[in-house]
Parts: structure tokens; sequence; C-alpha cells
């Protein structure tokens, strides 16, 4: 009578699947690649985090270009110390207290033009220049042209 050879058999009862070093070999072999994956996502955070805080000083600087147009009037960049809080003011002195902004741990504005930045009624800004952020993840620089014109590119 020829059995099959991948059935075991006890006592008139047929019993299939997996056995314990199947099991513990799959469990292994997702606990190595889960942490293989961990480093790999700790770093797509970081550059996450480093392009949103390059995207929120774009977004910063085009703001006060339409509001400057919008509302004729200038506004001037202002950039602590740190490099983590920026905010605007406006010709008088005053605080625009919407316009602070704070970048997350570990992301700062190291470089910046030697005067503060400062959009006029026409949209133009002077002194143009470049606004370096980094990052744990590397460096963006936030450029801006003469006629108001605001980029952000990665840096290599």
């Amino acid at each position: 009578m020829p059995e099959k050879l991948d059935r075991i058999t006890r006592e008139g009862c047929e019993v299939s699947g997996t056995g314990l070093i199947e099991l513990l070999l799959v469990l292994g072999l997702m606990g190595v690649t889960a942490g293989a994956a961990v480093p790999g996502v700790h770093r797509i955070r970081q550059e996450w985090v480093l392009w949103g805080s390059a995207h929120l000083v774009e977004s910063s600087l085009l703001w006060a270009r339409a509001h400057a147009i919008a509302a004729n009037d200038s506004l001037t960049f202002i950039i602590d110390q740190n490099g983590r809080r920026f905010y605007w003011l406006a010709p008088d002195g005053t605080r625009y207290e919407n316009s602070v902004h704070y970048l997350p741990a570990g992301v700062s504005i190291i470089k910046s033009p030697l005067k503060p930045l400062r959009f006029f009624q026409h949209g133009n800004a002077v002194p143009a220049g470049t606004f370096v952020i980094q990052g744990e993840a590397g460096i963006y620089r936030v450029v801006v042209s003469v006629m108001g014109r605001v980029r952000v590119v990665r840096v290599p």
C-alpha cells in the first residue's frame, strides 16, 4: 500500500502544516527585514523635516512679497540669532504675530544675507540673496532674486 511521503499520519489522523522550525525561520527573517528598514524610515523622516522647513521659509517669503504688493507697503524678514525662528516686521517696527515661525529641532538657518531681506511695494527684494537651511539630512538653499522670485534648491 503506497503512502504519500509529504503527510504525517498518527493513529489514523492526517496532520499537515508548518513545523516549529519553519515558523521560527519566518519570524527571524521578518525581524531581520524590520531591523534593516528602521534606519531607512528614520532617514526618510529627516529628509521630510528638512524639505518641509525649506518650503516653510519659501512660503513665508512668498506671503510677504504678496502682502507687500497688496498693502503697498514694505516688510522686513528677521531671523533670530540661533536660526530657529523667523518673522516679519512692518516699516514701523511692529512684528506681524501671525508671521512668527519656528523650525523643527535639528533644523536651522545657518546662513543669510548680511542685511535683513526686505520686500517693497513692487515685489522687489533687497538685498537679494540665499538662505541656507541645514538639517540632519543635508542642506537646502532658498534663493531670493532682486525681482522677488523665490526658489528652493537642494544641495547635493
